[in-house]
């Protein structure tokens, strides 16, 4: 609901004020990485030394992969992160009618379903440990 805000740095304000102490963000935009520079600067109003605020922590979400955990980490100062870790597998579904895509035309995912990928996962926390 954060990312849907008009005014990020406003709506920031309101929720530390309600005694909120994360946020989860993809810093307003369609992915993590895209909102990065956001995100940084949410970070930095949290933790200017005028005030002393508990909420410190901004998990970037949206989109985070193996291939742009460590810049998203690195460019975010972000001490945790949000992702599904995802891979797609077979749905084990017996019947599958060849005449219908429920809106995909190039793929069927009504015969597959996504899962968390134990590999994935071991990869993205020993990305995040070298950098945290």
């Amino acid at each position: 609901a954060f990312d849907m805000v008009h005014d990020p740095l406003v709506a920031l304000e309101t929720l530390i004020s309600l005694g909120f102490e994360r946020v989860l963000t993809s810093g307003c935009d369609s992915s993590a990485l895209e909102g990065l520079s956001l995100i940084k600067r949410l970070a930095e109003q949290v933790m200017s030394p005028a005030r002393c605020v508990t909420l410190g922590l901004f998990p970037p979400g949206g989109g985070i992969t193996e291939r742009n955990l460590q810049r998203i980490l690195e460019g975010s100062t972000a001490s945790e992160f949000h992702c599904s870790a995802r891979s797609a597998r077979d749905s084990g579904m017996k019947f599958r009618n060849p005449n219908v895509a429920m809106g995909a035309s190039f793929s069927a995912p009504e015969y597959s379903i996504k899962v968390a990928d134990v590999a994935k996962v071991r990869t993205l926390n020993a990305i995040a440990k070298n950098i945290l």
